[in-house]
């Protein structure tokens, strides 16, 4: 039974990791000219100390490559604990070198995430710790940079997307910070991942955190942006688009939606506070059930396949799903909200 618990944790951490590992490590690697915008690090760096001003209980920690991960032994001290997921006592030591090697990985590949953390007889810095790896170049350089990063397609479809319907890079950039840091207080203040035996749950409770991690995102872009009204409505074309990643997890329409529902006067008289409580909101509110969740797994890759995209979801999860029947009118709502997106951001141009 340990043992078998023990596969589940590292199933629950690094599936996960590989799959978005495989839906962005494909994007092509070229150098462009930076604009003339706010430089990213700086931005990266007022942003977090921001956030530690908002919640001095929480030490917040930005690791941008590999050979930075040893400094996180010294911040988590000797016996630390992952807040991410509920797990017995006797599996933490299991469960935290499964979520450094998680960090790891995003560090490798220099993609953006989030942990938390309880640190072990922290030395001057508070014991709830989240741990970020967002490197501001890579997620953020321009705009054809940025646009790329959330719309992993090749770069000549990127470059043909019209200028305005780009993602300005400094707000993008804070959208990233702000979609991170909500993984962390959502993990503190609302609670872990609760254990199941139910073998697609890490991904279940993915989709959700998802939501309520774009919404509260886009929130914080309207309250600090008066309206934002251009890169609202960028960032909820693109993640219409998230079946063209391969990656229905991060079609979070709904969410955005539903944020955009509210007047913009009334998000900018929100404290940060309050926007976490109603990206909250909205993630229960748009929560379906588990199995629910299956059958809109099984539609989401059945469109994937109509689109003429190549899936890389791993084989376990596959193996889970083959006898789940795709619901054709969901399949063909799927297919054509992609559609639809595709052709606001293009006018078919792609």
């Amino acid at each position: 039974m340990l043992q078998q618990t023990r596969r589940y944790l590292i199933c629950i951490v690094f599936g996960l990791t590989m799959v978005i590992v495989t839906s962005c490590v494909d994007t092509e690697n070229e150098s462009y000219a930076p604009e003339k915008t706010t430089s990213p690090q700086t931005l990266l760096d007022e942003k977090i100390e921001s956030y530690r001003h908002l919640y001095p209980k929480i030490t917040f920690v930005n690791l941008q490559s590999e050979d930075e991960l040893p400094a996180l032994d010294v911040v988590l001290g000797y016996q630390p604990k992952s807040l991410d997921y509920e797990h017995p006592e006797k599996l933490r030591e299991d469960l935290m070198l499964v979520s450094v090697e998680r960090i790891w990985t995003m560090l490798k590949f220099k993609l953006p995430s989030a942990a938390v953390f309880k640190a072990d007889t922290p030395l001057g810095w508070q014991e709830n710790v989240c741990v970020l790896t967002i490197n501001p170049d890579e997620v953020a350089a321009n705009s054809i940079k940025a646009t790329q990063h959330l719309l992993n397609l090749q770069l000549k479809v990127i470059q043909n997307i019209p200028h305005d319907m780009q993602l300005a890079p400094d707000d993008y950039l804070a959208f990233v910070i702000n979609h991170e840091v909500y993984h962390c207080l959502k993990s503190i203040y609302v609670g872990p991942q609760l254990m199941s035996q139910k073998a697609l749950w890490a991904l279940y409770n993915h989709y959700h955190d998802e939501r309520g991690a774009d919404a509260y995102a886009l929130a914080m872009h309207i309250k600090t942006n008066n309206e934002g009204l251009i890169f609202s409505k960028n960032i909820l074309r693109i993640r219409g688009m998230s079946l063209y990643n391969d990656d229905p997890n991060h079609l979070t329409c709904k969410a955005l939606e539903q944020v955009l529902k509210i007047p913009p006067g009334d998000i900018a008289e929100m404290s940060s506070h309050e926007i976490f409580d109603m990206a909250n909101d909205i993630r229960d509110y748009l929560t379906i059930s588990y199995d629910e969740y299956v059958q809109y797994l099984a539609s989401a890759f059945q469109a994937i396949k109509e689109l003429g995209i190549k899936e890389q979801m791993p084989e376990e999860y596959l193996f889970t799903l083959k006898d789940v029947q795709a619901d054709p009118e969901q399949v063909k709502e799927l297919v054509a909200s992609t559609h639809r997106c595709f052709a606001e951001l293009s006018g078919d141009e792609l």
